[in-house]
């Protein structure tokens, strides 16, 4: 089966890799039959797989079953919809998402309409069947809703809405997406060494990661733990630690997902940055298993190579966190 996943190009490379890591977290087969900044679209016939991936995804707005794509003419969409006709019962809306500069959204509704709501009852708020349709420059696709995905946790656990709070803290929806780039399963174990508020970790546990804190600042480590229990995480392991010294606390993890501290005194304790990168790396590397994946948040490309030493480098993938500040979240392989 084809399943349609729609994009919300707030970033032009992590939506799409937090699909396919999602995806690849389950170790079943799939496969892309089509990628642009807009849309994904996967096969396979593991139905669960995809279940599992609306439940974590930041990025995306919706999936839905694949039915067709076209270009835009008229007589192509509505041969193209005739081919793929909604065998279920029930009440019908159609809604779009125009992402052209130069279509008119209204002729293709309006065609796609005339297939799709023939003998059916519409009805735009909460209808049996709502059919999804994605208009860009060149092509349209659709698709029948399966999952929305639920964007608005994401604002309401943004920083100063939880019990501890610092302003030094990534978006809720940065660090859901960060940990989807792991490819970590449910159940498995993850770590944040700098975990800092807890915005990671708390975002591994909501989607049931069994998940590990520390940090070198005893008062972030309380603060995290008064977070974890007001949003009832329950598998977690908070400790305060050095980062050379986290080895002596865990056993290996099958993901590490941090982000760095960038130079202010109160977060390296004076280290100089560089000194402090490379403990961490090397560290880092000792406690990930073999074969799992590391999200590494940096403040400068060129640290990029103290990563390498100690493990594969895998993309990279930079966010602007504020006006002067851009953050580069690496994915490494041991």
């Amino acid at each position: 089966m084809n399943y349609l996943f729609e994009l919300s190009k707030e970033h032009k490379t992590i939506p799409t890799s937090e699909v396919l890591s999602c995806l690849e977290a389950e170790k079943k087969y799939f496969e892309i039959a089509d990628s642009n900044p807009n849309i994904l679209i996967i096969n396979t016939r593991h139905n669960k797989m995809i279940n599992n991936a609306a439940e974590r995804l930041s990025h995306s707005y919706y999936i839905n079953e694949f039915l067709f794509s076209c270009k835009i003419s008229i007589d192509k969409i509505k041969n193209s919809a005739k081919t793929k006709q909604i065998k279920q019962k029930g009440s019908i809306a159609i809604k779009y998402r125009n992402r052209s500069k130069k279509n008119n959204s209204q002729p293709i509704l309006k065609a796609l309409a005339e297939i799709y709501t023939k003998d059916r009852k519409v009805i735009l708020d909460k209808p049996d069947i709502e059919i999804r349709v994605i208009i860009t420059d060149s092509n349209i696709y659709v698709g029948k809703k399966l999952f929305e995905i639920n964007r608005t946790q994401f604002e309401e656990r943004k920083v100063q809405n939880r019990p501890f709070f610092s302003p030094i803290s990534l978006h809720p929806k940065i660090a859901r997406s960060i940990v989807n780039l792991s490819t970590i399963k449910k159940g498995q174990v993850l770590i944040d060494p700098f975990c800092g508020t807890g915005g990671i970790i708390l975002e591994a546990g909501l989607i049931g990661l069994n998940v590990i804190g520390s940090d070198i600042e005893k008062k972030m480590i309380d603060g995290c733990r008064i977070t974890l229990n007001h949003y009832k995480i329950e598998n977690y392991k908070l400790f305060n630690s050095d980062i050379g010294d986290i080895h002596k606390h865990i056993k290996p993890v099958d993901a590490v997902v941090t982000d760095l501290p960038y130079g202010k005194s109160t977060t390296t304790k004076g280290e100089e940055k560089n000194q402090l990168y490379q403990r961490a790396f090397e560290n880092i590397s000792y406690i990930l298993k073999n074969n799992c994946k590391a999200v590494i948040g940096i403040s400068n490309i060129e640290l990029l190579t103290i990563g390498e030493k100690y493990m594969t480098l895998i993309e990279v993938h930079d966010i602007r966190v504020h006006r002067s500040l851009t953050r580069y979240f690496v994915v490494y392989q041991k």
